[in-house]
């Protein structure tokens, strides 16, 4: 389980995002455009979608109980469900109706969000008193998918969404626009924190909400020295947080490829990430990589075993299908071959 987020936004303040999905076990993926309307069938409450999402589903089976991983709506909000062990906090059902809300499963959470609200303070303001998250056995791993959230509008705004109490939630703001697994997402941003002040001449209030800026070009630092290497997610948030925060400024055509080049040194080789169980020992992996356009509402993926990118574009939803629609970007790699060519105008064959 080891699913890293990161947000930059270009030189033209245009905000974009992209994730790795890292995981031990196989599950069906596939793009979608959810028309407003889509009955969620298999949900543990079943509910219908208010506004129009595309995105990336998971599950055993897509097309028996299909949920979203990470997605774009109609306005603009776009983000994804994230592993969280250990630190949720889900109730029974009757507990949850009992208080007048709708029981959802954790791997429903990111589904609900994006498909019921416009904002993010439309999220912060209601989603406490929507839905509740249940311990209601589902489709998925026989158990409800311990899960929290990130999401970000088209203004570059961020914020994560933690199921770390019973039958509520915490909602940070988040100033780094990086994401991770368990610990909370407050640990997370404290234990970064304390390294900038190791490897900058920076200190810190430890506040939940103030600033932390990118590290200039002219700035002290001695960047990843001593950076632990490992895949657990302290780690990962660690190297995705300095290499952000390190990142130079790129112009929107290169914005998407240098997440991706950011996410590179938290993707999770098969191999390197090993889960001891009873009786066998699970290889978690970078399953596949997205990323978002926000604005243009743009999505792109690629998987561990192929990398050539695929593209998914929202489109008007008058034109989209009365039913879910999938889109596969799984395939094997085919290599395209160098071009014959002996001569360039300056500046053609450089990078």
């Amino acid at each position: 389980m080891a699913c890293t987020g990161i947000e930059l936004i270009s030189k033209q303040q245009r905000p974009y995002w992209g994730r790795t999905q890292d995981f031990e076990q196989h599950f069906e993926y596939a793009g979608v455009k959810v028309p407003k309307g889509y009955l969620w069938r298999a949900a543990a409450t079943p509910f219908e979608s208010q506004l129009n999402v595309m995105g990336i589903v998971w599950a055993k089976d897509i097309h028996q109980a299909p949920v979203l991983l990470d997605g774009i709506n109609d306005y603009g909000i776009c983000g994804g469900s994230f592993y969280f062990d250990h630190f949720y906090r889900y109730v029974d059902t009757e507990t949850i109706e009992a208080s007048g809300k709708v029981a959802v499963r954790g791997e429903e959470l990111c589904t609900w969000i994006l498909t019921h609200y416009k904002s993010l303070d439309d999220i912060k303001n209601n989603l406490g008193n929507d839905i509740g998250i249940t311990n209601e056995v589902g489709y998925m791993m026989g158990m409800s998918v311990p899960q929290h959230c990130v999401f970000i509008d088209q203004e570059g705004r961020s914020i994560v969404v933690e199921p770390s109490k019973p039958n509520g939630f915490r909602i940070f703001d988040n100033p780094l626009g990086v994401m991770t697994n368990a610990p909370t997402f407050d640990w997370h941003l404290n234990n970064l924190k304390t390294w900038l002040e190791r490897i900058t001449n920076r200190s810190y209030t430890f506040d939940d909400g103030e600033p932390i800026e990118q590290i200039g070009l002219d700035e002290s630092t001695s960047g990843l020295v001593g950076l632990p290497a490992d895949y657990k997610p302290e780690s990962r948030f660690l190297r995705a947080a300095v290499n952000k925060l390190m990142s130079v400024e790129v112009d929107d055509e290169e914005t998407l490829n240098q997440i991706f080049q950011l996410l590179s040194a938290v993707n999770t080789p098969k191999g390197s990430l090993r889960i001891h169980g009873e009786g066998e020992t699970l290889v978690a992996w970078t399953q596949y990589t997205a990323g978002y356009d926000i604005q243009k509402k743009q999505l792109y993926a690629f998987t561990y075993d192929n990398q050539n990118l695929r593209m998914l574009e929202f489109g008007d939803p008058a034109d989209w299908a009365s039913e879910m629609a999938y889109f596969s970007f799984i395939s094997k790699p085919k290599a395209q071959p160098f071009t014959p060519q002996n001569e360039w105008e300056p500046g053609e064959n450089t990078i």
